[in-house]
């Protein structure tokens, strides 16, 4: 349930009492009372209210007094304020509007007609903060498609003059292999010369004393196996960053989410390579699923990445690497994929990332946006759950759990464009 914090600001202490019973009977309503203006501002800076009520006359500083000077922070959209007042005329009622207020009440107030108000403004108060929520996520998903679809762009670029690259330290390498083995040979038999009957012998092993050849034959293949293995390496990176991107506009089909899981973890690594380590149990027989890859890959990215900034923020041990282990199974209702994590340290995610990961609504707004992009890949978009669940002490685990996505209950590009067969 969502709590609701409203400030009432009176200074008739019988009629705040008469508008704080009036409107306890809100469900999740937190009701704040204050006597003067002063008071109203000062906790408004405070607090971030969902609704005040604000008395038309009082002391010091007035109704009309508080809805300009909050005003100046906050608009009607951010914070509704009703202006209560004993007036019945218009032009006291056109002034409180014009000066910002949201609505007024007359003062005795009627309970249902009160609360209607309330209710009213505060359903408008959420449907702009959802729409707000819905925007960012919006927001961040574009970027994030646009981050994926320049990192696939660039890998794609890299993925040739690396390949080639590649090829050409094999060779290299072969070329060099040889070589070595004949200049060995080479200086061996020289060696063996007599140097008043061959002359030019003492000069090719005083050349190769100078040049230190012997060091260098034995220590060359190894600088050239080195840039070999770096180079493999920047191969595979360009490869797992490829495959990470995903193709544009054919991202629904069927996947393994194990090779998900690996290729999220591998292209992340550097994120939390030096906090923690990541280790998999997957379930070599688990299905392939029919699911937007993609989409599914960047929530996996940002729940391990929340995991890694909870050990980063507040490990109890820190130089403890935090343990990751991710894992897969398969039941009669769909698949599993656990994220469990020990050594965060108790506390360090807290209660806010609990609320609404198990409903149907997102989760909180935040610094939980990566669960909450992750929560709306989960299961708007493919129908599944998100949950997580803790254990007394330093154990945490994210769940999810993805049911058999049908075709027509997938996403329209998926409709519109899938022609069948695992990936």
């Amino acid at each position: 349930m969502r709590t609701h914090k409203i400030l009432i600001a009176d200074d008739s202490s019988v009629e705040a009492e008469h508008i704080r019973k009036t409107l306890a009977a809100l469900p999740g309503a937190d009701i704040t009372v204050v006597e003067d203006g002063a008071a109203a501002v000062r906790e408004a800076k405070n607090t971030r209210f969902d609704l005040m009520l604000v008395d038309y006359e009082m002391p010091a500083l007035n109704g009309l007094h508080v809805v300009r000077l909050l005003r100046g922070t906050w608009s009607r959209l951010e914070l509704p304020i009703l202006m209560l007042t004993v007036r019945d005329d218009v032009q006291t009622k056109v002034q409180s509007l014009r000066q910002g207020a949201s609505d007024y009440v007359t003062k005795p107030v009627e309970p249902e007609e009160l609360l209607a108000r309330v209710q009213a403004h505060l359903d408008l108060r959420t449907a702009v903060d959802e729409n707000i929520k819905a925007r960012m996520q919006i927001i961040e998903g574009r970027k994030l498609e646009t981050i994926g679809r320049l990192a696939g762009g660039l890998a794609h670029e890299l993925n040739t003059p690396a390949q080639f690259t590649a090829d050409n330290l094999v060779f290299l390498q072969k070329v060099l292999s040889q070589s070595c083995e004949l200049l060995e040979t080479t200086h061996l038999e020289v060696a063996k010369l007599e140097p008043e009957q061959h002359p030019w012998a003492g000069a090719f092993l005083d050349f190769w004393r100078k040049k230190q050849l012997s060091y260098l034959i034995g220590e060359a293949p190894k600088a050239l196996d080195e840039s070999l293995s770096g180079v493999m390496r920047m191969v595979r990176i360009v490869r797992e960053l490829k495959e990470f991107a995903g193709v544009p506009e054919m991202d629904w089909g069927l996947f393994d989410l194990n090779r998900a899981l690996e290729n999220t973890a591998y292209v992340s690594r550097q994120l939390w390579v030096s906090v923690a380590q990541v280790s998999f149990r997957l379930d070599a027989a688990l299905p392939h699923v029919m699911c937007d890859v993609t989409a599914l890959k960047q929530a996996f990215f940002n729940i391990l990445l929340t995991l890694v900034e909870g050990s980063d923020r507040g490990a109890a041990h820190p130089r403890e690497l935090l343990q990751i282990e991710i894992e897969t199974s398969q039941g009669n209702d769909g698949v599993r994929v656990c994220f469990h994590a020990q050594g965060l340290g108790p506390g360090v995610i807290g209660p806010a990332l609990l609320e609404g990961l198990d409903s149907t609504e997102a989760p909180l707004p935040g610094g939980e946006h990566k669960l909450a992009l992750a929560h709306s890949v989960v299961v708007r978009q493919h129908h599944g759950r998100l949950a997580l669940e803790s254990t007394p002490g330093r154990d945490l685990t994210f769940v999810v759990h993805l049911p058999e996505v049908q075709p027509s209950s997938a996403h329209p590009k998926f409709v519109a464009g899938f022609a069948g067969g695992p990936n």
